[in-house]
């Protein structure tokens, strides 16, 4: 397995393990012995669904925080990483519904001007764990819908 793709598996487990942890801490409920007990199996990195607040939790709430407004210093990244509220507002008012596919698919590379290079691409690293197209193609279709839920500000119901 190449670095790159060592280092976007990491990040992907490491999603995995942040929103298992907040899943389960719920105040008020006792954790049951089982959930005290360490894993002996290593998690698995697909996610069966394709439901796009699924994906967006298993994969990126854990740099980008669970509403989606951002975090800083979190699991070794460099930079804070972006309000994903603020998409739209940032552009006009219209939700860029392609740019955000295309860094999710390609990477931030892809797109000139675009900043950091952090953030996993996710295409490849669907493609990798289940190289079926149509189902990967879903998987960033829903992950986009779902991004395009959580806008503020004005013309949140655009897109292009």
């Amino acid at each position: 397995m190449s670095r790159r793709m060592s280092r976007l598996v990491m990040v992907a487990l490491c999603g995995w393990t942040v929103s298992t942890t907040l899943s389960a801490q719920v105040p008020g409920t006792p954790v049951s012995l089982a959930a005290r007990q360490p894993q002996t199996h290593a998690p698995e990195l697909l996610q069966k669904t394709t439901v796009g607040s699924e994906l967006y939790r298993f994969y990126c709430a854990s740099c980008h925080g669970l509403d989606g407004h951002g975090r800083t210093g979190t699991g070794g990244i460099r930079t804070p990483s972006s309000d994903l509220t603020l998409l739209s507002v940032r552009n006009g008012g219209t939700f860029p519904a392609a740019r955000v596919r295309a860094v999710l698919e390609h990477g931030s590379r892809a797109l000139p001007g675009h900043g950091p290079t952090d953030m996993p691409v996710w295409g490849a690293i669907f493609r990798a764990l289940g190289p079926d197209d149509a189902l990967v193609s879903a998987r960033l279709d829903n992950l986009v819908a779902y991004l395009a839920s959580i806008q503020q500000g004005a013309g949140v119901g655009r897109s292009h």
